[in-house]
């Protein structure tokens, strides 16, 4: 079997796995849902209901710090949409609707920021590529930043930001929708799979511009 050429290498984890992903789908999916139709009933209200839950979304978060060492650049945003939920709903005397809205706050936002940044001298998914990649990890930082200079890299680092761009502010726009036009107890059991949905199929995509990269540095390398 041919050895894969070590400047590949550095690409392979610019990407979360779906078994990495699987267990961020049980909390972040699965739990809240459950946890929002044993507590509902005993409650006085929805936004109290949503805010009990969000335990298990920030268990996720605290999982990440301490298995890694350090916050991942999602986890903290995350972290800001679930604060920016908290605090929206006592503000407004226990309005539900911030809650609801707080993921697409994130996916919005993220998705704002990778449009922009395509004006930039680097797009917004080559900073997220690298943070996977890396582990923040100097070494591998200044390793990875030589993945900017292969042929058609540049090209493809920004069709992926625009693609993500794209999907991630369409999916913020539908689960606005659905907050809207839904109870409370639907919607969490509709919203996440949107959202993952649309998250593996964009991760998908980047998977195939990844492996489209790294066939093309395999051919220059070995002639």
């Amino acid at each position: 079997m041919q050895e894969e050429p070590a400047s590949t290498l550095e690409t392979h984890r610019m990407v979360p796995s779906l078994r990495e992903l699987a267990p961020k789908a049980v909390l972040a999916g699965v739990l809240p849902l459950v946890g929002y139709q044993l507590l509902r009933p005993h409650v006085s209200s929805d936004a109290t209901a949503l805010a009990a839950v969000m335990v298990f979304p920030l268990a996720d978060i605290a999982i990440e710090r301490i298995r890694r060492g350090r916050f991942e650049p999602i986890g903290v945003i995350a972290l800001l949409g679930i604060a920016i939920g908290l605090v929206g709903a006592v503000a407004f005397h226990g309005n539900a609707m911030l809650l609801k809205l707080r993921e697409s706050v994130f996916t919005g936002a993220f998705g704002v920021i990778c449009l922009t940044s395509l004006l930039a001298p680097r797009p917004a998914m080559f900073y997220l590529g690298r943070a996977f990649a890396t582990g923040g990890d100097p070494k591998a930082v200044e390793e990875f930043n030589g993945v900017w200079e292969r042929p058609g890299a540049a090209r493809r680092f920004r069709k992926v930001t625009a693609v993500w761009g794209i999907g991630l502010l369409g999916e913020a726009l539908l689960r606005t929708t659905l907050a809207y036009t839904m109870s409370t107890g639907r919607f969490l059991a509709v919203a996440p799979l949107l959202g993952w949905v649309v998250i593996g199929l964009l991760i998908w995509y980047s998977v195939r511009q990844r492996r489209a990269g790294e066939a093309e540095a395999l051919a220059m390398e070995t002639t």
